[in-house]
């Protein structure tokens, strides 16, 4: 690919889009909705991140920089700049969910074997935990099923 004003326009426009999208990731992440929503958008997000990428190769080479106009040159620097803090954002918000549904499997997981040790079992002396007319306590299972 070589450069010329309309490659140019088109990064631009690859870095517009690609923002929007993150925008609204991120708006979802830091909502109290469920993040099943992101999943829609993480197609047209990988087809705008490698667009981005290759279109950044080209442009961002020290040949193609020397030919820019100065004004569109830093447009580009500004566009991209905003960019970046934007994936920031998103990769701190996506770190954030993921480690709170970790710590609450883990907490659920604990309770869940809090249970089990608490309703089963035999004790020291060889007798059972359970007293002969406690109600019946099933087995805890405990399942997480949420991607991002």
């Amino acid at each position: 690919m070589t450069y010329n004003q309309n490659s140019a326009d088109k990064f631009l426009d690859t870095i517009g889009q690609l923002s929007l999208l993150l925008k609204s990731e991120n708006d979802i992440l830091a909502g109290e909705g469920r993040a099943n929503q992101i999943k829609s958008l993480q197609e047209d997000k990988v087809k705008l991140t490698n667009s981005y990428e290759e279109q950044f190769k080209v442009i961002g080479s020290g040949e193609v920089l020397k030919k820019m106009d100065p004004e569109l040159l830093h447009n580009i620097e500004a566009a991209v700049v905003s960019l970046n803090g934007l994936i920031e954002e998103n990769a701190n918000r996506l770190r954030a969910r993921l480690d709170a549904g970790e710590h609450l499997f883990r907490i659920i997981s604990e309770a869940a074997i809090d249970h089990q040790n608490k309703t089963s079992g035999y004790s020291k002396q060889g007798s059972s935990n359970r007293e002969t007319r406690q109600a019946y306590h099933p087995p805890v299972s405990v399942g997480l099923n949420q991607e991002l």
